[in-house]
């Protein structure tokens, strides 16, 4: 995973506290969330595990041959998290 770049943001849970979301940058569909960025990062690299068994590792984004980067995003907002919630019920009712 040190191959590639992370993307770390502290978001809202469904329980409205804040945990860690890393996300493999190129790859938004791999998430990892946790309380501390090591649990965060062991998930990630469960759900990379899980992309590799379902869409193969060609579907990968290209491994960096350079430093890893680690992106740090601000925290989410309430009116964010609020907002997200709203349309994920708009879409489950439309």
């Amino acid at each position: 995973m040190s191959t590639y770049d992370l993307r770390v943001r502290k978001v809202y849970n469904w329980l409205g506290s804040t945990e860690l979301m890393i996300e493999l940058y190129g790859l938004e569909e791999c998430v990892g969330f946790g309380d501390t960025f090591l649990e965060a990062k062991k998930n990630l690299s469960e759900s990379i595990q899980r992309w590799e068994q379902t869409f193969g590792l060609d579907r990968l984004p290209p491994p960096n041959n350079r430093p890893q980067l680690i992106f740090i995003d601000a925290p989410m907002e309430k009116a964010e998290f609020t907002f997200i919630n709203h349309e994920l019920l708009a879409l489950e009712q439309g």
